[in-house]
């Protein structure tokens, strides 16, 4: 049985477009195609509906994937925040979807490492509670079930990141006057630490802690 499918009747040279092909479809031209998607494409191969709609999607990412790696040259993202990149910068969303694809198949992408190297950082430079650091990691686009299981696995003492910002950005604070420590401890939990740690490292700090 004969298909009525339309094939490539012939891929041809334009010395106007030196980069890209001629595709002609029943002996009718097409559109000129990059080099780089030629690998499939042959004289008499079945050029239907699929294979129309492959090859505009893939000639469609070449451009996109060259903007995910401009965005990303200047630092990591995951991949929602890359995601809402392309598409603000008029990027299809099939297109900017797939592309995010290609970036994580390539390794430039990984909302794992991303997430566990911003927590480390938060919580060794910033000092950070678990809390804060869980937030600033869903507003990178991380998401929260991910954000929470890093966080969780992290080796680090907050009862020491309390006692490190007693000792620095509330040294001095008069901790006999009840008004005076609840403003302090509203600021700790605003960091992103749990009354329990900050109750515990205040109780090692003085003696007047009363709650």
């Amino acid at each position: 049985m004969t298909s009525n499918k339309p094939t490539i009747s012939d891929i041809s040279f334009n010395p106007e477009r030196p980069g890209k092909r001629d595709l002609y479809v029943d002996g009718v031209f097409y559109l000129s195609v990059p080099v780089e998607l030629l690998e499939d494409l042959y004289v008499g191969a079945p050029f239907g509906e699929e294979e129309e709609a492959a090859l505009l999607l893939a000639a469609k990412l070449i451009p996109a994937k060259e903007k995910a790696y401009q965005y990303l040259a200047y630092g990591d993202l995951s991949r929602k925040k890359l995601y809402e990149k392309l598409t603000r910068f008029g990027i299809e969303s099939e297109v900017a979807d797939a592309a995010c694809d290609k970036m994580e198949e390539q390794g430039f992408i990984n909302d794992e490492r991303l997430a566990e190297n911003l927590a480390q950082r938060y919580a060794s430079s910033k000092k950070w509670g678990p809390r804060r650091i869980s937030q600033e990691l869903y507003q990178k686009g991380i998401p929260s079930t991910l954000a929470k299981e890093v966080v969780d696995t992290l080796e680090t003492d907050f009862k020491e990141s309390v006692e490190y910002h007693l000792s620095t950005k509330y040294r001095g604070r008069d901790f006999s006057d009840r008004a005076e420590t609840q403003k302090v401890i509203q600021g700790l939990m605003r960091l992103g630490f749990d009354y329990d740690t900050i109750r515990n490292a205040l109780y090692q700090l003085t003696e007047n802690f009363d709650e």
